[in-house]
């Protein structure tokens, strides 16, 4: 049984490089992105294996039930 690793800011350049090398090492990954961020980049995490949840980080509610259940979180929000 995976543990799950919530990446937030999974869509920029270092999220998707992070949330690739986590998937490369069998990680269940959970790729937090803010609900504007361009088709392209939510479908290139789809494609590599991560679950992708649109999220309003600035929604205390929002954000806490989207990691609910993580391993861990790693930030990589600029």
């Amino acid at each position: 049984d995976r543990s799950t690793i919530v990446v937030a800011g999974a869509a920029g350049d270092l999220g998707f490089r992070i949330t690739k090398a986590l998937i490369a090492r069998e990680a269940q990954v959970v790729a937090l992105v803010r609900p504007n961020t361009p088709k392209e980049k939510t479908q290139r995490l789809h494609d590599i294996g991560a679950a992708v949840v649109e999220v309003n980080l600035s929604d205390v509610a929002q954000t806490a039930n989207a990691i609910s259940g993580a391993a861990c979180v790693v930030s990589a929000l600029a």
